[in-house]
């Protein structure tokens, strides 16, 4: 009988033993884990009006301008994946060079502009798609594909990337590439490892957004 009448104060240790073990570790500051509380909190009229700020990009050529969980807190109250935004500037014959995003599908609008939006599909898909996309039409690219934006034009263009993932993740198919070992490179292009030094060079000095340098000629940008 004793034993049974211990049984339920044990469960109630056990229940507030997990519960302070769950609290030490959470760390309340992280934002993709507020309380719903402060989550309303933090979307009040102050916050679900914002605008793009840090530069987190730039070259002679182009910038990107991000607006994440860190950026605006607001994020971070949307329901399920949450959402991200690109603000991204292409100066002419510039390109956001080719990249994916593992954990979301693009939405891209273009609001300033004309741009080739091009992608690859997987292997034994279609080796690429592409077109043009002017001011106030949208782009869509599908998850985790290679694609890019470039500017064959000889004036500015812009595009609003969003993405229904607080944290969709950029991976620059060049520099990504280059960072593998030596011997899986050698392996994969069939050069020389001066062969592969020289392009590992020219890939780490073009940095996103970089420009065509024929297209350059023909508008006649210095580079």
């Amino acid at each position: 009988m004793t034993t049974m009448k211990a049984f339920p104060l044990l469960l109630v240790a056990l229940s507030i033993f997990l519960c302070t073990a769950r609290a030490t570790t959470l760390d309340m500051n992280d934002l993709d884990f507020i309380p719903e509380v402060r989550q309303r909190a933090a979307f009040d009229s102050n916050d679900f009006i914002f605008k793009f700020q840090s530069v987190t990009e730039e070259t002679p050529f182009g910038n990107l301008r991000t607006m994440f969980v860190n950026d605006n807190p607001a994020l971070a109250t949307l329901p399920g994946e949450g959402a991200a935004q690109n603000l991204v500037t292409v100066g002419p014959c510039a390109i956001n060079q080719p990249h994916n995003h593992p954990r979301a599908t693009e939405i891209s609008h273009i609001t300033e502009g004309e741009l080739l939006f091009g992608f690859a599909e997987e292997n034994g898909g279609r080796p690429f798609i592409g077109g043009n996309a002017t001011k106030g039409q949208t782009v869509i690219v599908p998850q985790g594909v290679i694609h890019f934006a470039q500017n064959l034009g000889c004036k500015q263009a812009q595009f609003i990337a969003s993405f229904p993932n607080r944290d969709p993740g950029t991976q620059t198919t060049a520099s990504t590439f280059f960072r593998l070992p030596l011997s899986a490179i050698r392996a994969t292009t069939g050069l020389s490892e001066k062969e592969i030094q020289k392009i590992m060079k020219s890939v780490a000095a073009n940095l996103n957004p970089s420009l065509d340098s024929e297209c350059a000629k023909r508008c006649g940008i210095k580079h």
